[in-house]
């Protein structure tokens, strides 16, 4: 993150903000902060209110990517109107948009910790309590979230198995993959697919159950952010995303994927508690898990911050994966 200083007068942004966000406030005074590439906080000096700004790039070539981070702004009303507008369990209030200069999307701004601060507070203060505390409320969100968007037909596997080529073509051309891992991938995703494991009801799933994509508030609620990538899909999209996820932040941070295990375990027994029957939806869940969770772990692979071996690490940990979750 960093200050870029006050918000012009002459910025076309001012006017938005001045007219559809604080048309109560006299001459407001904006303090900006880039949190990333396309998304900025905005705090009023006078209120101390803040509201964050996501952006797309006008000229982008890629217009999937536009329509996605377009998209945004309609996924959060979509959410909210099954409910997810008021507390514990909700998603950030979308506030107003203008394409014409690139703004997707205004919404509020959430107080709060994520998902990867507790976390880190596990890996290096030592404190389980937290994070067991939080993954128990991430899972409650997650199971009402897919309890009431539950639709009446199976998974599209073809689109699963469409981004999970695309992950690997990306990998292939940064030259993680050999054409024989690659063939080796493609061998395993199959018979997963032939297996009818993966025949199963849909429901609408966040998409991108990353860490910092949970903010844990004060008032112990919970809230979502970064609705861009919502979709139809398994329950297990999601679950095995914030699994896969637990397992690379500790072998990233503690270079032990071991010490996950039983944070993994709590999560899916949170979540599997609030089933009508634990026990079966634990042996149903924890049978796809592997197969979400090495999606999750090449998905991760391609971010070319981390350091190269452990990108190879973590493609080899998806292939276990696959492996090992086919033995059952």
């Amino acid at each position: 993150m960093s200050y870029l200083g006050k918000l012009e007068y002459y910025d076309p942004l001012y006017e938005i903000l001045l007219n559809r966000v604080f048309p109560y406030v006299n001459n407001p005074i904006f303090h900006v902060i880039k949190m990333s590439r396309r998304v900025y906080k905005y705090t009023e000096e006078k209120t101390k209110t803040s509201i964050i700004g996501k952006f797309f790039q006008l000229n982008d070539p890629v217009y999937e990517r536009i329509q996605r981070i377009k998209g945004e702004f309609d996924n959060l009303h979509k959410i909210r109107a099954y409910g997810f507008d008021t507390r514990p369990n909700y998603v950030a209030r979308p506030i107003t948009r203008d394409e014409r200069i690139g703004l997707a999307l205004v919404e509020e701004f959430i107080h709060g910790k994520d998902l990867d601060h507790y976390i880190k507070v596990a890996i290096y203060n030592g404190d389980s309590q937290a994070l067991h505390a939080k993954l128990s409320q991430l899972a409650s969100f997650l199971y009402t979230l897919h309890k009431k968007t539950e639709m009446p037909y199976n998974v599209n596997l073809d689109s699963i198995n469409a981004y999970f080529c695309k992950i690997l073509d990306k990998l292939y051309r940064q030259t993680l993959l050999s054409d024989m891992d690659k063939n080796e991938f493609f061998r395993l995703i199959h018979k997963w697919y032939n297996s009818g494991i993966l025949n199963i009801g849909s429901v609408i799933a966040h998409g991108d159950a990353t860490p910092t994509n949970f903010i844990f508030t004060d008032n112990g609620d919970v809230v979502a952010i970064d609705l861009e990538r919502i979709k139809a899909g398994d329950i297990v999209y999601d679950v095995g995303m914030v699994c896969g996820e637990l397992k690379h932040s500790f072998l990233w941070r503690a270079n032990n994927f071991n010490i996950s295990e039983g944070y993994i375990r709590h999560f899916l027994k949170s979540y599997t508690s609030h089933f009508y029957d634990p026990k079966e939806a634990f042996r149903s869940i924890t049978l796809r898990t592997p197969f979400y969770m090495a999606l999750t772990e090449l998905r991760i692979a391609r971010n070319d911050f981390l350091d190269w071996e452990y990108r190879k690490r973590l493609i080899y940990e998806a292939s276990q994966c696959l492996k090992w979750g086919l033995k059952f």
